[in-house]
């Protein structure tokens, strides 16, 4: 396998370990998932797995996101990809501010959805990644799933994060909340168009898979119907009212008589 040749040119680097590696490289063989998003690749370590899933598989390819410092990054995610020979199956991209930059201009750049697998270690945060999934889902396909990671973690508990300004300026919620938890379970969980949801990795993954595109049309039947209702619904108490209001009178003429 093409993971394990990877796995002992990059061990020595900080990133995804062995046996996540090895998951997600079953999860992507098993659901013939190829076309890959990551918002978040460090040293690009995952990057280099999800690399060599693809070269076994023969097809697809990975687009993945980062703040600009990871550039001075040692090793960085050029660099890495040099090493394993895997350069051609990956398109990186520096972002100064967030990923969600970079996933506006894609959207624009493409007329629907072309991702199949999203896996998101990122920012962490509810700004970030609670707007990072709703664009994700403008190009995620029917069927395709999105990973968070770090479902359980938070910024008070991280050693190298913890003491940092960034940290420090937020409120002592902000630094205690799990808050990829909050945008799991607050925005995808209640999403009409996800379902199959899965804590995995020793809770430290949840997922998530798109609805195909027969369960997408039936969401959108039941939204209408729906709301159809709640119109005929607000008929029916406007012509009750109306009709209150065009007999009282008649009432009280009655009265006088």
């Amino acid at each position: 396998m093409e993971i394990e040749h990877t796995h002992e040119l990059i061990k020595d680097v900080f990133g995804m370990n062995m046996k996540e590696a090895r998951l997600l490289d079953d999860l992507l063989k098993t659901n013939d998932l190829s076309e890959i998003l990551e918002l978040g690749f460090a040293h690009g370590v995952s990057s280099c797995y999800f690399a060599s899933t693809l070269k076994d598989m023969g097809k697809g390819h990975l687009t993945t996101i980062d703040n600009t410092t990871a550039k001075t990054r040692n090793p960085n995610i050029e660099e890495l990809l040099k090493k394993t020979g895997l350069e051609e199956y990956v398109t990186y991209y520096f972002e100064a501010v967030s990923y969600n930059w970079r996933l506006m201009k894609l959207i624009e750049e493409n007329n629907g959805p072309i991702f199949d697998f999203c896996y998101i270690d990122g920012a962490h945060d509810w700004n970030n990644d609670g707007f990072a999934f709703l664009l994700v889902d403008k190009l995620l396909k029917p069927g395709g799933i999105i990973i968070f990671d770090d479902y359980n973690w938070s910024f008070s508990r991280s050693p190298s994060m913890s003491q940092s300004p960034r940290v420090l300026a937020m409120s002592k919620e902000e630094q205690e909340t799990p808050q990829i938890k909050k945008v799991y379970d607050m925005l995808v969980k209640t999403h009409p168009n996800y379902h199959n949801f899965k804590i995995l990795n020793d809770n430290s993954w949840a997922l998530a898979q798109k609805k195909e595109e027969e369960d997408l049309f039936e969401n959108q039947v039941n939204k209408l119907e729906s709301e159809n209702r709640k119109l005929r619904k607000k008929q029916k108490e406007i012509m009750s009212s109306n009709s209150w209001k065009m007999t009282k009178p008649l009432r009280q003429l009655r009265n006088k008589k």
